[in-house]
């Protein structure tokens, strides 16, 4: 099997078409595109979980951001993770530590207590594996915000920039190779910091005319795109030269020949609304930057920017693997 994520056809065949929800509590359950689930208690329960396998020295930091940027892209705000560490038996005592203080620091920095979770040493990995399962609550209470309610005619509009986390992730494997100036080293510590969009699904989901919300994770933009098209079932016209792109990343995907646009891009998130001016002004009023991107609607994914339509489709495994894969 290829590394990263399976294609829609694999997962509903392999896993989502087995899951057989019997609980009236469910209210959201697993389906393509869909990051977090909920259960109703009293008001909703957001839960979402997602492992790292690499991230290399930024896998503790990483975990915590991933699931709590999914918990945002539903409308809710992180409040408890779960922390599952499973080691190889070559692994060290310190890497264990530094990676829990990893784990802890992201934690409190976005207010999250760890809960409990499973550590274990197994010869069943080579490397140390991090999942954590995170909770949240509403920032609506009863309202959860679903990849699949973006509705035809609403902007689509995208926070920061692409390709954040695949620019830390390579900046921190390869940084001799890479040559970074000053600058570049300036804009990776902004990089470093924006790994988060629970603000900016906490901002958002207060604007009315928000549908649907979706953090830009493994597959970059165009994942992202694609992932809330065949959610909704409906298509959109993205212009691919509106895209915010940090210098720093144009420089490692063009040293790397990667498509930015097929770059994990967690720190960014997608959201379908109304008026889409109106949640861009909001965003950027609680300083969080945003671009319109493209409009929902009609059949199949195209990229406009040329001028023309042009049908695109999302990369079959994320481009951060094709520098990784170098290191197996």
């Amino acid at each position: 099997m290829r590394q990263g994520k399976l294609t829609s056809a694999k997962l509903r065949e392999l896993i989502i078409d087995q899951i057989q929800p019997h609980n009236e509590e469910t209210v959201v359950g697993a389906g393509v595109g869909e990051d977090c689930c909920a259960v109703m208690t009293g008001d909703l329960c957001v839960v979402s979980t997602d492992p790292i396998t690499a991230g290399g020295e930024q896998t503790g930091m990483l975990a915590v951001h991933i699931n709590a940027n999914d918990v945002a892209a539903a409308g809710a705000v992180p409040v408890a993770a779960l922390v599952t560490i499973l080691i190889p038996p070559s692994g060290k005592e310190e890497q264990v530590r530094d990676l829990m203080g990893s784990l802890t620091k992201a934690a409190h920095e976005l207010d999250i207590d760890i809960i409990g979770g499973h550590t274990e040493v197994t010869d069943s990995v080579t490397r140390i594996i991090v999942s954590v399962t995170m909770i949240g609550k509403p920032v609506i209470p009863g309202r959860m915000f679903r990849t699949s309610d973006m509705k035809a005619g609403d902007d689509i509009i995208m926070t920061k920039y692409a390709g954040l986390e695949g620019t830390a992730i390579i900046a921190g494997e390869y940084p001799e190779e890479l040559g970074l100036t000053e600058e570049d080293q300036k804009q990776l510590r902004s990089v470093r910091g924006s790994l988060s969009v629970v603000a900016d699904g906490k901002t958002a989901a207060k604007v009315a005319g928000v549908h649907a919300m979706h953090d830009i994770t493994e597959g970059g933009v165009l994942g992202a795109v694609c992932e809330m098209c065949e959610a909704s079932g409906i298509g959109a016209e993205i212009d691919l030269s509106s895209v915010p792109v940090l210098p720093v990343t144009s420089k490692i995907c063009k040293r790397y020949a990667l498509d930015v646009f097929g770059l994990i891009s967690s720190g960014s998130m997608m959201i379908a609304a109304e008026n889409g001016a109106l949640v861009i002004e909001t965003l950027k009023k609680n300083g969080i930057s945003a671009a319109m991107i493209g409009k929902a609607g009609g059949d199949g994914v195209y990229d406009i920017s040329s001028g023309e339509k042009k049908a695109v489709l999302p990369y079959p495994s994320d481009e951060l693997y094709k520098v990784l894969e170098r290191k197996e």
